[in-house]
């Protein structure tokens, strides 16, 4: 798995200084970023007796890797994978983000869709997978540092078809994030 991730890596950096090279784009690809996490949840009915399962609001820390697809000077593609980790549960994010950069300025913006998939101990009330849309703004510190805020909104109701839930009830989280990322 490793050995093909690492190839899918290289194969990226190969086609990626092509192209930087054929449309005289930027050269800085590969990234990781860390950062503070809080994470939101929103269910529309409580139950007390099943108070312990419920996932609560937590904060937590994020790492993660993307890679920047450049279409022109301004616009990029990003794939991005996220390991996030809270008091009750962790959270693995992949998600694909369309970046643009306002001219002759630090700022971007970025948003698209992204999965999120749940593991923990206490998950024998939630689904597994949820679709999520992210939206963000950065600013590019300098070239290799830049500082990133998101926020994310699920629209997978996450409670599985089983008592004590009803069918009205819904359970989805809404996450805001601040992180500081390293370019290479």
């Amino acid at each position: 798995m490793l050995r093909n991730f690492l190839l899918a890596l290289l194969a990226m950096g190969i086609f990626q200084s092509a192209q930087s090279q054929a449309f005289k784009t930027p050269s800085v690809n590969l990234s990781v970023q860390a950062g503070y996490l809080a994470i939101d949840p929103s269910f529309s009915t409580f139950y007390p007796e099943v108070s312990g399962e419920f996932i609560t609001g937590e904060a937590g820390l994020f790492i993660g890797v993307n890679y920047n697809f450049w279409l022109d000077r301004d616009f990029s593609i990003v794939p991005e994978a996220s390991f996030i980790s809270n008091k009750e549960t962790v959270h693995y994010r992949v998600a694909g983000l369309v970046e643009y950069r306002i001219p002759n300025t630090g700022f971007y913006s970025l948003g698209g869709p992204q999965v999120n998939i749940l593991s923990g101990n206490s998950m024998k009330f939630y689904k597994r997978v949820g679709f999520e849309l992210t939206g963000g703004i950065g600013y590019d510190i300098s070239r290799s540092f830049y500082l990133e805020g998101r926020y994310s909104h699920e629209f997978t109701d996450r409670l599985k078809s089983e008592t004590p839930f009803s069918e009205d009830d819904n359970y989805r989280f809404r996450s805001y994030s601040v992180g500081l990322g390293y370019r290479f």
